[in-house]
């Protein structure tokens, strides 16, 4: 009889818990409650008409549990479908950028697309070609910022040798850039031809004398 009594208040004991766990919507830990009930007022022999009411009760809260979890499924469903629009938004925007040549802004672009795709389930496997390919536009993006800045400190080998090659230039009397060798050139020339006219007009002086000295002879 003791025993009866002990197992029907531990049954009532595990009723009060079901209905606590009920209330706070913990339907797992409400149905595992009822159920241990059902065991010790069974056990107990007290209250068996109201057993029916319990099981019924187990099934209507499982049937709720059943709805939730599918309720659950569908939103995760959607919130992964969400995530996936998004990094597919941020991997054509990537690929854009890529294209334009704004490495740095497309590996940002990626990076973000992956961890998208990370939380909506994609696998490690699934991201792997990704991960890939950032590493391939990486590696692009560094060595043209090398070649940038190597042609920053240098001038390019064409314009090296034009600048060698280039001869020093004067301005000359009326604004016109020219080489030096050509200046010294025509300096040369001018120089020469006025010597020349020096002994054109030397000449002619001494033959104007010549035809003065015989005009007088001839007197």
């Amino acid at each position: 009889m003791q025993k009866s009594e002990e197992a029907a208040q531990q049954a009532l004991k595990f009723l009060e818990l079901a209905y606590k766990f009920e209330e706070e919507k913990n339907i797992e830990n409400s149905v595992e409650y009822y159920k241990k009930a059902v065991g010790f007022l069974k056990e107990s022999g007290y209250l068996m008409h109201r057993i029916g009411d319990i099981y019924e009760r187990i099934e209507e809260l499982e049937e709720i549990q059943k709805k939730e979890k599918i309720y659950q499924q569908i939103n995760l469903k959607t919130q992964e479908e969400h995530l996936q629009s998004q990094a597919f938004t941020l991997l054509d925007a990537a690929k854009q950028l890529e294209s334009n040549g704004f490495i740095d802004d497309s590996i940002e672009k990626y990076n973000s697309a992956i961890k998208l795709l990370g939380q909506s389930g994609w696998s490690e496997s699934q991201l792997e070609n990704l991960k890939r390919k950032i590493k391939n536009v990486a590696e692009k993006w560094k060595k043209e910022q090398k070649l940038q800045n190597q042609q920053k400190q240098s001038p390019p080998k064409e314009y090296a040798t034009e600048l060698r090659d280039q001869k020093p230039e004067i301005v000359g009397m009326f604004g016109h850039k020219v080489s030096i060798e050509k200046k010294e050139s025509i300096a040369q020339y001018r120089s020469k031809k006025k010597k020349e006219e020096e002994t054109q007009d030397d000449a002619f002086a001494h033959i104007d004398k010549a035809k003065l000295f015989e005009a007088d002879n001839n007197y």
